[in-house]
Formats: C-alpha cells, structure tokens, sequence
C-alpha cells in the first residue's frame, strides 16, 4: 500500500512539474464540481452494442445519450475535435485534415504542429472559459499546446501517445487534488487506444473489443477517482468520440497514379478522401479534374472544391485542395509508391469517409447533474457540443456554427 501511495505521490508531482500554468485570476471552484470532457477516439456509436462497456452503458442509460453523433468531414481526428471544443466546422477553424497545405504559408500542417498560426481561426472552450476566469486543464486534446490570443488553458500536458489510459485518467485526477483556488473547473481527456486498434485490426475484430473494455475500465477509475474526492455525485462528464470505423481490405483500393499524371500535381491527401493541387504551369484544376472523372472507377467520386456538396461544408478554405476526391465506404485511394510493403500490413480499419454513413457516426453521452436523467435521443451533429459544455460552465461561447439544440435536449431545466 505504502507502495502504491509513494507511486501516486509521484505521479501528481512530476505532472505538476510538467504543466504550464497561465496567469490567470480565476473564479473560485465551483461548489457543483468539475465539468470533465472525455474523448474516446474512433469509438464508433454501436460499440457500446457490439462490445462490453459495462461502465460506459451504465452511463449511458442513466445520463444523456444521442444513439449517433455524426461528425464533421472528412471524419478525421484532428478537424473533429477541434470542431468539438470550437462549434466551427473544419472549412470555418481551418484544421481540414490530420495533414494539408496551406498555401498561403506555403507549409504543410501535420499532428505535431503546435504554432498559432495554424490554430487561431477558431476560440476552444478552455480559451473561452479562461477568459471569462473558468481554470481549465487539458489532459491532451488536439489545439491544446497551442497559445491562441495570448492565452493558453491554466494547465495542459504535451501529448504522450506512450501513456496508459490509467496513467491519464491518473493525472486529471492529480488535478483535482489541487487547493480550490488553483483546482480546474473544466478538464479534457483523451484516449487514442481504441482507434489505434480499431486501425490495426478493424472495428469488429476481438482486439478492438478489448481496447473497448480498456476504455471502460479507465473511465470506472475515473469515477472511482472521483467518488474518493467527493466528486461523484458533482461532477458532470461529457464523454464524445470523433468519428466511428469501417472495415478495409487491400483489395478495395483505387491507385492515383490510374488517375492522373501526378508529376503535375502535388498530393495532399489519401485515403477514404484525397486531395490534389495542380502545379503551376501545368494544368488547370478544371482539366484535372476532368481528366480525373475520365478515369474514374464507380467507387470514387470527383469534385472540383467549389462543387462539394453543400451538406459537407467543405468548400470555404484555401486549406481544402482544389480538387477533392471521396472514396465509397470501406474504399481508399493510395500511392502505388511503396505499395507492396504496405500491402502485407495493411490497415484493417479507416475512417475519413462521408459522415452520413451508419459507420462514421460516434459517440455521445452525458452524465452528472447537469444533465436529464434515462434520455435517449438520435442523432446530433458535432457542432453543438461547444455549446452544450459553454452552457453548463455558464460562460457565454464565442460566435460559433452550433446552437442550443443540444443543450435545449439534455440539459435539466
């Protein structure tokens, strides 16, 4: 016991020594408890049917629980989870894809940058709450190492992909332990383990079960964590996953190279969704994408970016490849470079498709005192999250694409 004590001591402190703190003056802790937003990433909407999440149905039946969250497209991680804490969609905040170009800055963004200037398009709850003096703390979350008007969350952790779910849930509630006067009122935490799984062997497989059932087991600690601060019955959570997963095969691809000649272009995306630029001087992007549409199998669709479906919303940045290609489900478009050692890995599980369709959809539930009690509805889109987590801090959100229609149906009057 001794033991176990010295190794939680320690814990707290090295992540005391690891956080940034801003120098805020904040309003004193709440006396109704934390509001604690959790992302499951790639938890697809029916795991909590297909799999064993004891803790996680539990709170789903007794909380708030949409049967779907769709997503915003491309259902990729990093657009879907800056739209969760923003209320913007991916062509408003700009992060439109895990990689793209911006040719403006003439840089290409990748999930390690952390400079504002990729990341100020859009006002993230915890920048919201800080400035109207709510502490908060990101325990990971995409956005969340960046400085975006001046400000950064009172406490964050670089990520670590190499911490355990356990060890994460560990130091959010390290947090917690701090004296009310420097203790957050908002938190974030995130657990990738799901979706690296759900890649690795598809979202059915029995592997992606018992990343599930690892999930479940760190939010039981969570809650385990709270009750021994007398936080269980205060605490509200919030617990989103950023897209859902399709099953993929090797066999289901479409080459670029069948497509196009692609000394011409730069490739800016692959996958269930791809992206082209024509370089200068050779053709237009209306000849590309013509020639493009020439070549193209049924399974794949061409759009020139002005041409993509209004219902996307992906038309509004020079981020957003001139040229936009969208896969059928389960379908992906690759490089044939390097294609036979990927081939004998290739990933079982993907996601970046449509969000419309049944595989996309995530994960919503609430749970806590803010929250109707044994309510299920169907869907919700992604966008009025922010708004929703803006209304039980009682802070007034920065101007968004979301509403109250979350908060109108869960919340308790």
């Amino acid at each position: 016991m001794r033991l176990v004590l010295f190794a939680s001591w320690l814990a707290a402190l090295l992540l005391l020594s690891a956080c940034t703190t801003a120098p805020t003056a904040p309003r004193p802790a709440a006396a109704d408890g934390p509001l604690i937003l959790i992302s499951i990433d790639g938890f697809r909407w029916d795991y909590l049917e297909r799999h064993s999440a004891p803790t996680l149905s539990r709170l789903a039946r007794e909380g708030s629980h949409a049967r779907r969250m769709t997503p915003s497209f491309p259902s990729k991680t990093f657009p879907n989870h800056y739209t969760l804490v923003t209320g913007l969609r991916p062509e408003s905040h700009g992060i439109v894809a895990n990689w793209f170009w911006d040719p403006q800055l003439g840089e290409m963004f990748g999930m390690a940058k952390t400079e504002t200037h990729w990341w100020n398009a859009g006002e993230p709850i915890w920048i919201t709450a800080e400035k109207q003096r709510v502490r908060s703390a990101c325990f990971f979350w995409p956005g969340s190492e960046s400085e975006l008007q001046g400000i950064r969350p009172s406490y964050y952790r670089p990520f670590e992909k190499k911490l355990t779910p356990f060890e994460r849930v560990d130091g959010l509630l390290a947090w917690l332990d701090l004296p009310p006067e420097r203790r957050p009122q908002f938190l974030t935490l995130y657990f990738d383990h799901v979706d690296t799984i759900g890649h690795n062997s598809g979202p059915l497989a029995p592997e992606t079960a018992a990343a599930v059932a690892e999930a479940d087991a760190a939010i039981a600690r969570l809650l385990a964590g709270l009750e021994k601060r007398g936080l269980g019955a205060t605490a509200n959570l919030v617990i989103v996953a950023d897209h859902g997963m399709s099953e993929t095969s090797p066999e289901q691809v479409i080459f670029i190279e069948d497509l196009m000649d692609v000394n011409q272009v730069q490739v800016e995306s692959l996958g269930p969704n791809g992206g082209v630029r024509p370089k200068p001087g050779t053709v237009s992007t209306a000849e590309l994408a013509a020639a493009i549409r020439a070549k193209a199998p049924p399974q794949l669709q061409v759009f020139l970016r002005e041409e993509v479906p209004e219902r996307l919303h992906y038309r509004r940045s020079d981020r957003i490849p001139p040229v936009v290609l969208m896969a059928d489900d389960h379908w992906n478009i690759e490089s044939k470079v390097g294609w036979p050692r990927r081939r004998a890995n290739y990933s079982r599980g993907s996601h970046g498709w449509d969000p419309a369709l049944p595989n996309m959809g995530a994960l919503f539930l609430a749970h806590g005192p803010a929250f109707k009690r044994g309510h299920s509805f169907p869907d919700v889109e992604n966008i009025h999250v922010y708004s929703l987590l803006c209304a039980v801090l009682g802070i007034q959100p920065a101007p968004n694409e979301g509403d109250d229609r979350l908060a109108r149906e869960i919340l308790r009057r």
